[in-house]
C-alpha cells in the first residue's frame, strides 16, 4: 500500500489549510510512481447529487490496457466492467456527501488471475467549496491476510469512508503518521 500513501500524503500536503486541493495544486508528474494506475474524474452536478455526471478526464495505462480503451472526455456510464462501475458510481457519490476521501475493495482480473485491490478517490475543488474533479487511484493488496472476503462483497458495494481508516487493519497503513484524522 505504498503508493497509495505516497498519493495520500501529497493529497494532504497539497490541500495545505483548504478543506481540498484544486486541479491546480495536482501536478501528475508529481507522482509518477502510480500514474498508469490514476484517473482524474471531471464531476458535473446537474442539480442534485443523484443528477451528478462524471467524465473522464484522464485513464492511467494500467486501466486504459485492463479495460481496452482510453475513454477519455466520455462519461463513466461507458466503462465496460459493470461490477467496477457500480462501485466506482457508489465511492463517487459517498465522496460528494461526505466531502472526504473514500476507499472501496474491488477485484480485476490481471491476465487469467483475479487480483484484490484498494481504490482510494480524493476530492478536488477549483473553489475550495464545490468538490469538480476526483482522484482515483488503486493499489493491488499485496498481503494476502488483508484481501477482504470477496464472497461478502457480491451482493454488497461497501466503502470506507475517511474517518474509519485508521479503524481498518488495510487502509490505517495509507495514513501518515504526520497526519491525525479524526481531530
Amino acid at each position: 500500500m505504498t503508493k497509495l500513501k505516497l498519493l495520500h500524503s501529497y493529497w494532504s500536503i497539497k490541500k495545505k489549510s483548504n478543506v481540498f486541493p484544486s486541479r491546480q495544486d495536482i501536478d501528475p508528474l508529481d507522482f509518477p510512481y502510480v500514474l498508469g494506475d490514476v484517473s482524474l474524474i471531471d464531476v458535473i452536478e446537474n442539480g442534485t447529487h443523484d443528477d451528478t455526471q462524471f467524465k473522464v478526464r484522464l485513464l492511467g495505462s494500467n486501466i486504459q490496457t485492463r479495460v481496452g480503451s482510453a475513454l477519455v472526455h466520455r462519461d463513466i456510464e461507458d466503462f465496460p466492467e459493470q461490477d467496477s462501475l457500480n462501485r466506482m458510481k457508489i465511492a463517487y457519490q459517498n465522496v460528494l456527501k461526505t466531502k472526504e476521501p473514500v476507499a472501496y475493495p474491488s477485484f480485476f482480473k490481471i491476465g487469467e488471475e483475479n487480483g484484490a485491490f484498494v481504490c482510494c478517490i480524493w476530492p478536488l475543488s477549483s473553489d475550495g467549496e464545490t468538490i469538480d474533479m476526483l482522484l482515483c487511484c488503486r493499489e493491488r493488496i499485496a498481503e494476502e491476510q488483508l484481501i477482504p472476503d470477496r464472497s461478502g462483497l457480491i451482493n454488497q458495494h461497501p466503502t470506507w469512508p475517511y474517518q474509519d481508516w485508521s479503524e481498518n487493519q488495510l487502509l490505517k497503513q495509507l495514513i501518515p503518521t504526520s497526519l491525525n484524522i479524526g481531530s
